[in-house]
C-alpha cells in the first residue's frame, strides 16, 4: 500500500492536480458521458467472445518490438498473467462504472507498466490496434443496427480509448516527472557526499586514533571511560552519515544471491544494537528464503530497526513480518517485508513526504534514513510504504518483486 495513493492521488502534492480534477476535466473535453457508458455496457456480451483474440492481437503487436519484449522479463508465464489482466482490463472498461475509482483502478495498470519499463510509444500504437480490433467486431457483429447507432457505439469506444489513454500518458508524465525530481535530489546529494566525504573521514580518523589512545589512559576513571563511549558513538554516527550519503549517490544496482531470511534479520539487528528493552518477534520468516542483494538490504533493515528503536523510549516492540504474494497484474511472484513499532506512530503532515531525503521529524535526525531505504527498494524493482498502525505505532513495508528464492 502506498500511503500517497496512485500517482493520480498525490498529484496535488507534488503541485499538479488532483485525481477528481484530472477526471473532470478529461472526461468533458473529450465528452464521455453516461450515454457512452450505456452503450458500452451493451456491446459487452457482443465483445467478450473476442476478447482473447484481441489479446493476442495486442500482445502480437508489443512483442515486434525488441525493446518492449525485454520489459517483460519474467517469460512467458508473466506474458500469460498479462494476457489475463488484459481480458480483466476490457471487461471493466466496457462494463464501468465510468467514475473516479475506474480512473484511480486505470492509473495503477499505468504505474505497472512504468515499472516494468514499457515504453510509453509502444503502450499508445498497441492501445491504437486495440480501438481499431473494437471497431472491426461492431462493424462485424451488429450489421443489422442502423447506421447512426452504429456510428454512436463507434463515439462511445473512442472515446473510451481515449479516456484510457489519457489516464496512461497522465500516469507516465507523473512517474517521468517524479524520477527526474529524485535524480535532482539524489545529484545534488551526490555532490555534497564527494564534496565533503572525504574531507569529514580524514579527521574522523584522526578522533578515533585519539579515542583509542586516550582510552587506555583512563580505562580505571568509570566516569572519564563514559564520556569517551559518547564520543565514539558519535564518531560512528558521523560516519554513518557519510555513508548514506555515498550510497544514495551510488544508486548501485543489486548483487542478488540467496540469502536465509532469519540470519539476514539477525544481523541487522546486531548491526543496530537494538536494545534489550524492546521486545523483537518474527511473522512469517522461519524457512523463509529470499534472492536479493544482502549487503543493500541488510542496511535498509538496519534503518528501519534503529528508527523503531528511537520511536520507543521505554520498552516497546519490534514486528518483523513476511507475507508473500500471488502474480497479480502481470507482476511476478511479490514479497512484502514490513517492520512495524509501537511508539508515537508518523506524523500526519510528514507522513506524505517520509521517503524523500532530508526529511525528518527527530530534533537531530538527518532524513537519510528512510530515504536509503526507498532507494534500496527502488534498485530492486520495488516499491516501498509508510503508515500508522492501527494500535499505535508505525509500519514501513518493503514490496519486492522476485525477491523470494525458487527452490533448486
Amino acid at each position: 500500500m502506498n500511503p500517497r495513493g496512485t500517482v493520480l492521488d498525490h498529484a496535488a502534492e507534488e503541485g499538479l492536480q488532483p485525481a477528481s480534477n484530472f477526471f473532470a476535466e478529461v472526461t468533458d473535453y473529450i465528452g464521455f458521458g453516461p450515454r457512452d457508458s450505456e452503450l458500452l455496457r451493451e456491446f459487452l456480451p457482443i465483445a467478450e467472445p473476442h476478447f482473447e483474440r484481441i489479446t493476442d492481437h495486442f500482445y502480437d503487436c508489443i512483442f515486434e518490438h525488441p525493446q518492449a519484449l525485454e520489459a517483460i522479463s519474467g517469460g512467458n508465464e508473466q506474458v500469460q498473467r498479462l494476457k489475463r489482466s488484459l481480458v480483466d482490463w476490457m471487461l471493466s472498461g466496457l462494463r464501468g462504472p465510468h467514475d473516479e475509482e475506474f480512473c484511480k483502478r486505470r492509473a495503477r495498470i499505468g504505474h505497472i507498466h512504468v515499472r516494468i519499463g514499457l515504453p510509453q510509444r509502444y503502450m499508445v500504437t498497441a492501445m491504437n490496434v486495440m480501438r481499431l480490433d473494437f471497431r472491426e467486431v461492431a462493424n462485424r457483429e451488429l450489421t443489422g443496427l442502423s447506421r447512426e447507432r452504429l456510428d454512436r457505439l463507434h463515439v462511445a469506444l473512442d472515446r473510451l480509448f481515449d479516456l484510457e489513454l489519457a489516464i496512461m500518458l497522465e500516469t507516465y508524465k507523473l512517474e517521468v516527472e517524479e524520477r527526474l525530481r529524485r535524480r535532482e535530489r539524489l545529484a545534488t546529494i551526490g555532490q555534497l557526499a564527494a564534496s565533503i566525504g572525504h574531507d569529514l573521514r580524514n579527521p574522523l580518523s584522526v578522533m578515533e586514533s585519539s579515542l583509542y589512545i586516550l582510552r587506555r589512559r583512563v580505562s580505571k576513571d568509570e566516569r572519564a571511560s563514559k564520556h569517551v563511549d559518547k564520543i565514539a558513538h558519535q564518531i560512528d554516527e558521523c560516519d554513518a552519515i557519510i555513508t548514506h550519503l555515498l550510497e544514495m549517490a551510488r544508486n548501485r544496482p543489486p548483487r542478488r544471491e540467496q540469502i536465509v531470511a532469519s540470519a539476514l534479520i539477525d544481523s541487522a539487528l546486531e548491526t543496530a544494537r537494538v536494545p534489550a528493552r524492546i521486545e523483537v518477534r518474527r511473522e512469517g520468516i522461519e524457512g523463509l528464503q529470499l534472492w536479493a542483494d544482502a549487503a543493500l538490504l541488510k542496511q535498509a533493515l538496519v534503518n528501519l530497526f534503529i528508527n523503531a528503536v528511537q520511536a520507543q523510549h521505554d520498552g516497546g516492540e519490534i514486528v518483523i513480518s513476511a507475507e508473500v504474494h500471488g502474480p497479480e497484474a502481470g507482476e511476478p511472484v511479490e514479497l512484502t517485508l514490513a517492520v512495524a513499532d509501537a511508539g508515537a506512530g508518523f506524523d500526519a503532515d510528514t507522513l506524505p513526504m517520509i521517503f524523500e531525503p532530508l526529511v525528518t521529524t527527530k530534533a537531530s535526525g538527518t532524513g537519510l534514513g528512510l530515504a536509503l531505504v526507498k532507494s534500496v527498494v527502488e534498485r530492486h524493482g520495488g516499491r516501498v510504504s509508510a503508515e500508522n498502525r492501527q494500535n499505535g505505532g508505525a509500519v514501513v513495508k518493503l514490496r519486492l518483486p522476485a525477491a523470494v528464492a525458487t527452490p533448486p
